[in-house]
């Protein structure tokens, strides 16, 4: 076995990574794209899990509580640069959201608005993408930028997890998902 494949996740990151070396637009759209497709993963099998119960009629889930397990799902979702400003994608690909004043890893919060526009802007956000691959909408809202960084494997979130303590900007962020869910159940339409 070669070097090559021995710090390589598999086939399908090392084709990933001579696409993306290749242009810095493909680079961002794809790592974007990478993001929504594994978070779609992590987020649509127990959705469909739940409905198949509650359809089945061995779980008692009433709409109140299904949309807050939505939202819940969807809270994961804009999270997913949580762990040292990297989502699973940008791990891959090295990639990092920072600040842009302090040019340092982004806060969980600054995480957390840059993706407030993923939910209701997402095909937006990648033709902005494609224009501006250091910026997209989500980063004139909380100050950030991506810019690369070293390649790191997706399990390497568990690192940060176990690393993570309790912080003020957590709590924000808490606030500010029940206020932004809260704001587009309103909006979303009555599903009795």
């Amino acid at each position: 076995m070669t070097e090559r494949n021995n710090n390589t996740d598999g086939i399908v990151v090392d084709e990933i990574s001579k696409v993306t070396n290749s242009n810095s637009r493909i680079n961002r759209v794809l790592s974007m794209l990478l993001d929504h497709f594994i978070m779609t993963f992590v987020i649509v099998p127990p959705m469909i899990f739940l409905m198949i119960l509650k359809t089945n009629g061995i779980l008692e889930i009433g709409d109140g509580t299904f949309s807050v397990i939505f939202f819940f799902m969807m809270f994961i979702y804009l999270n997913k640069d949580f762990f040292n400003a990297k989502s699973p994608a940008k791990r891959i690909l090295g990639f990092q959201v920072i600040n842009r004043k302090t040019e340092k890893p982004a806060s969980e919060l600054q995480c957390f608005v840059r993706n407030l526009t993923i939910a209701v802007a997402w095909p937006l956000e990648v033709i902005v993408g494609l224009i501006n691959p250091k910026r997209r909408i989500g980063d004139l809202l909380a100050n950030t930028k991506v810019v690369v960084s070293e390649k790191e494997k997706v399990k390497s979130i568990w690192t940060d997890l176990k690393r993570k303590t309790l912080k003020l900007n957590l709590i924000g962020i808490l606030i500010i998902g029940v206020i932004y869910f809260y704001g587009l159940s309103l909006l979303m339409p009555n599903m009795n």
